[in-house]
Formats: C-alpha cells, structure tokens, sequence
C-alpha cells in the first residue's frame, strides 16, 4: 500500500514538475505564496477563536 502511495506522490511531482517548472511557470510562486497564506492562517485560527471566546466572557460577566 506505501509503494502505492509513493508512486502516486512521485508521479504527481512529476507531473508539477513537467507542467510547471520545465515550462519557467510562475504559478509555483502563486502556490507558495497562497499556500503559505492559507497555513498561516489555518496555524493562528485556534489562538483567535480563544482571544474572540475570552472577550465574549468578559462581555457577558459586565467587564469591558
């Protein structure tokens, strides 16, 4: 099952690598950036969704 896995991985690579890097693309620039974007966010979310929970108890027991 890993060596399928594997090979689908590499031929995918493969593939990005024919389409996108062969042909001096910019759209793995793109990937990097919007990807990087999407992670960050994905990584802060937790630590914001407690910052927005702490005020709306603080709102709710009459402190400001």
């Amino acid at each position: 099952m890993f060596s399928f896995f594997g090979r689908l991985i590499a031929k995918r690579l493969d593939n990005y690598h024919t389409r996108y890097i062969v042909t001096s693309s910019v759209h793995p620039v793109y990937h990097i950036c919007f990807g990087g974007m999407a992670f960050s966010y994905l990584v802060a979310l937790p630590e914001e969704l407690r910052h927005i929970e702490h005020k709306k108890r603080q709102e709710s027991h009459g402190k400001h």
